[in-house]
């Protein structure tokens, strides 16, 4: 088997960050190229703002720059430099982005984090990462964080 494109969805999130050292070592082992990507979600308010107005383009225009300057922070310290990195920020529902995004790009390996930020972000990125595995057009690796307890239902 030959890995050439790796994804690694990240989240920014203490479990991303665990697992992308697994998509790094396995990009070194392969010689593949590592895909680095964030989705963002898109932004759900209330219908009546009647204590004032959002400008929508301003908000995700420091969103953008925010994952931006996050990505090139992660390529800066984390990636080796003789590495083959490609980074790309998406907006939409995390698990079709991520999918759509293997499928276009023809990738070999997803490696993702199993659980992503605390709270009801936490679950909804739990349930990410099961839709990727479920739906991706190839392999997924999870890993999941030493800190994520796991109970039986």
């Amino acid at each position: 088997m030959q890995f050439t494109k790796i994804l690694v969805p990240t989240d920014f999130s203490e479990s991303a960050k665990y697992a992308l050292p697994f998509a790094i070592d396995l990009a070194q082992k392969y010689s593949a190229t590592l895909h680095i990507l964030h989705v963002v979600e898109p932004i759900v308010a209330p219908v009546d703002f009647a204590w004032g107005t959002y400008s929508y383009p301003d908000i995700e225009k420091q969103l953008n720059g925010y994952v931006e300057k996050s990505i090139a922070k992660i390529i800066e310290e984390q990636i080796p430099a003789d590495l083959a990195t490609e980074s790309t920020n998406l907006h939409g529902k995390s698990w079709r982005e991520i999918v759509s995004f293997a499928k276009a790009e023809k990738v070999d390996l997803i490696v993702m984090a199993t659980h992503g930020l605390s709270g009801l972000s936490h679950a909804l990125y739990g349930s990410t990462a099961e839709k990727v595995v479920r739906k991706a057009p190839c392999p997924v690796l999870t890993v999941r964080h030493p800190d994520v307890k796991f109970e039986m239902p």
